[in-house]
């Protein structure tokens, strides 16, 4: 699937590049979604674009965020969202500016995802009428992104925070969340990291001396540096709430072994008693009283009652 937007504001779709007419093609942004092979050798041949930063875009060193030359200017981030089974996952967005128009390549599942959360914010962009107006929004864009998610995030750990701290409710799975919790920041922290490292890099690059957005990125840069102070906080309030529960837990077990101790007492010494009297020897005096039966049940109750007042003066009840 490809999405052209026209320097006239008009847009189309296209299924294949057998269908686009590059003399005829006057855009500011063409989108890939799920390119193919096939995508990126029409690319190649009609406007020379340099794929180098997609084929090596795993690879952990700098240019396969940030790659440019005399023609154009790529850069690679990293997207973490929710997808339809509200796991987050990853996907790479890639950037390729050129004096031709701004390309972008992405999935269709990300594509649909910004279409649902941000359907005002993508329309707007058809009201950009330069091409750096539209370079520009794409970097505001990912910023107020990493906000916008960081924040929902922030969001559901202050509420677990008041179930956990407040409320005093938590299930047994609330670990399970902690953890799910903690590795959704974890990847947000990554992205962002990556995506800060790319900011600079192109700040210092020859091809921001062409575009003169330098200041805008900064910007960016520091918002950017506030929304890692937030997921700093969520790391350490998560792990506030952890702490929180694996003390709750280490209390409950403790009472759970103060009544097996309790429940251990108060049936020894009744069972001591029952097994002195269940021996079968020909001497046992006490066979022979009359009240010798009732005598010793009293005192089996009395040995289990005991030691229950006793521990619930101690307070262990």
């Amino acid at each position: 699937m490809i999405e052209i937007l026209l320097k006239n504001k008009k847009s189309f779709k296209a299924q294949h590049v057998s269908e686009l007419i590059v003399s005829e093609l006057d855009f500011h942004v063409m989108q890939f979604l799920d390119h193919s092979n096939a995508d990126l050798r029409w690319l190649e041949e009609s406007y020379e674009l340099d794929f180098t930063i997609m084929k090596h875009y795993e690879d952990i060193e700098i240019s396969s965020h940030f790659l440019e030359n005399e023609k154009q200017a790529a850069f690679h981030f990293s997207i973490p969202y929710f997808n339809h089974e509200k796991t987050m996952v990853e996907e790479p967005l890639f950037i390729i500016i050129t004096y031709a128009g701004l390309f972008l390549f992405t999935s269709v599942n990300l594509d649909t995802y910004f279409n649902e959360m941000y359907p005002a914010k993508i329309n707007s962009l058809k009201r950009i009428t330069d091409l750096n107006g539209i370079f520009k929004f794409q970097f505001e864009f990912i910023s107020d992104y990493f906000a916008d998610i960081t924040e929902n995030l922030s969001r559901k750990v202050k509420n677990l925070a008041n179930d956990i701290l407040i409320q005093k409710d938590f299930s047994g799975n609330v670990m399970d969340i902690i953890t799910r919790h903690n590795f959704n920041n974890l990847l947000i922290k990554e992205s962002l990291l990556e995506t800060t490292r790319v900011l600079r890099l192109y700040i210092k690059s020859d091809w921001e001396q062409k575009a003169e957005l330098k200041e805008s990125v900064r910007g960016e840069l520091n918002d950017l540096t506030v929304i890692s102070d937030y997921i700093q906080f969520n790391f350490d309030r998560l792990d506030d709430l952890k702490e929180n529960v694996s003390n709750k837990i280490d209390l409950e077990q403790n009472h759970i072994f103060k009544m097996l101790t309790v429940v251990t007492v108060c049936i020894s010494l009744p069972t001591f008693i029952a097994g002195v009297y269940g021996m079968n020897f020909e001497i046992m005096p006490e066979l022979k009283l009359g009240f010798g039966y009732p005598l010793v049940l009293l005192v089996m109750i009395c040995s289990a009652i005991l030691p229950f007042i006793y521990f619930k003066r101690k307070k262990w009840l």
